[in-house]
């Protein structure tokens, strides 16, 4: 059930002002958008060294607290903000949907859309339509009026990855079985990019359909790849660059039974071109033997103006020209042997822009084959819990390492600031580290910290301007078996 825990804008101590980044928040409530200097006085507070990072507004959604009861991964919600910032459009798990006006918590819009989750929520260039794409048995992609959340038009984007039946409520992974838009990506000229995704089991044979559409701003489609119908393949979370000649960069992954189609990149990468969807090149990448038999991207597969970024399960990260050819191998995360036993850390997640990339390693695991399933690592990976940057050639510019469980990285829209996620703790209990840090894109200086009651999701949110940011949290499991927190979103200034 939706609920906006906090209305009438923010809610400061009456007594004082507070320093946020680039405003203020005076004592009567108003947030004065300037910039400030340490040791200013406002309302007789004086301005710390660095900026807070406040909660404005709660938006408390479903009940979710079973999830951490049995060991659920925890629910994620689709976020984005309006392109003028006055509105915040939310997709819950449960397949909701609603449009908050921001900071004031009124709820614009709210409607429950999908049999299964909301994938994807994403405004249009002009902020005239919300397009949302469900997991569900049909993976219906909609476009709505952002005031009512009323239908303009859908696509079924299981006539193309085939449908799937909704599993069992107590199926603890099932509502990933369901097809999928796994990106919807509106383009600045006009209509979207969209990926399709479905993995699932039949009769004990697993499947895999995926496909990737260029739509028009009324539904058709104008190109697809493949040409010929949906890929024996996985293709998750395209990285799309309007800039140079525009492409989408698509990670190809694989778990289906049987050969995989030859006419595939599998374990590699396709970059398409952005008007057609043809392919401009393809890149596969050997398995890091002897501790990997096969290749996994995540999130971490990105465009920039001229060149690509791919980063592996492994932790081997890959520069590439604009041709696909190589430009430099990183290896921060890739294993190293801990008192006998191999130690590793993944690059999960990237952005790109022109000044070059920054990624982040996670936390230490043992890889998949390589040591007795049941040992845990003796020693953290010295890459653990990391955030890079590196410049378009490869060459080091600054590295970070944190205390915080790190799961998602996101840059500004003026590229001067890194929101990145702290989620789920395995290494240890505290409770002290959930939210997310704010860093300084060209230094690696820590900002400030945004922090939540419970462990953030892996997709927090720049603001238009880079003013508000917006976190997902989940419930949690205590180490006493008890569930604190709540499935909700903070607004942050």
């Amino acid at each position: 059930m939706l609920g906006v825990l906090s209305c009438g804008g923010p809610q400061p101590d009456p007594s004082t002002a507070h320093f946020l980044r680039g405003a203020v928040l005076r004592s009567d409530g108003s947030i004065e958008v300037r910039a400030w200097t340490p040791g200013e006085v406002v309302d007789g507070a004086v301005a710390p060294r660095m900026p807070e990072c406040r909660p404005v507004m709660h938006v408390l959604l479903e009940d979710r607290r079973s999830d951490a009861e049995q060991g659920v991964p925890p629910a994620g919600v689709s976020m984005e903000f309006s392109p003028d910032g006055s509105l915040l459009a939310l997709g819950t798990v449960e397949g909701r949907v609603d449009v908050i006006r921001v900071p004031r918590g009124e709820v614009v819009a709210s409607r429950r859309l999908a049999e299964g989750a909301v994938k994807q929520v994403a405004f249009s260039a002009d902020g005239d339509t919300l397009f949302v794409g469900e997991q569900s048995p049909d993976a219906f992609l909609y476009a709505l009026d952002p005031a009512t959340l009323n239908e303009r038009w859908k696509v079924r984007l299981a006539d193309d990855i085939d449908a799937s039946t909704l599993p069992a409520t107590d199926t603890m992974y099932g509502r990933y079985s369901l097809p999928g838009a796994y990106a919807v990506k509106p383009l600045v000229g006009g209509g979207l990019i969209v990926a399709g995704a479905h993995g699932w089991t039949v009769d004990g044979v697993r499947r895999n359909r995926s496909r990737i559409w260029r739509l028009s701003g009324d539904g058709a489609v104008v190109a697809a790849f493949p040409v010929g119908g949906a890929a024996d393949a996985v293709f998750l979370f395209p990285s799309v660059s309007e800039e140079g000649a525009g492409d989408v960069l698509v990670g190809v992954s694989r778990s289906a039974d049987g050969p995989a189609p030859a006419e595939l990149p599998v374990g590699g990468l396709v970059d398409l071109d952005l008007e057609t969807l043809t392919p401009r090149w393809t890149r596969t990448f050997s398995p890091l033997s002897p501790w990997f038999s096969e290749v996994f991207f995540w999130e971490a597969v990105v465009r920039g103006p001229d060149y690509a970024f791919a980063g592996l399960g492994d932790g081997r990260g890959f520069l590439l020209a604009d041709d696909g050819s190589s430009r430099a191998e990183i290896g921060p995360g890739v294993p190293v042997d801990t008192a006998g036993v191999p130690v590793g850390v993944g690059v999960g997640y990237a952005v790109a822009g022109p000044e070059g990339v920054w990624y982040l390693t996670t936390g230490t695991n043992i890889p998949w084959g390589s040591a007795d399933p049941a040992a845990r690592p003796p020693a953290a990976h010295p890459a653990e819990n990391t955030v890079h940057a590196v410049f378009p050639d490869g060459k080091p510019r600054w590295d970070r390492s944190v205390r915080h469980s790190v799961g998602g990285i996101v840059l500004s829209p003026d590229r001067a600031e890194l929101l990145v996620a702290a989620g789920p703790r395995d290494s240890d209990s505290r409770t002290d580290l959930f939210g997310a840090i704010v860093l300084a894109a060209d230094t690696g200086d820590w900002i400030t910290t945004c922090s939540t009651s419970g462990p953030a999701d892996f997709r927090p949110v720049f603001g238009p301007d880079g003013g508000w940011i917006a976190i997902a949290e989940a419930p949690y499991r205590r180490g006493d078996g008890t569930v604190a927190g709540a499935y909700q979103v903070t607004v942050f200034r």
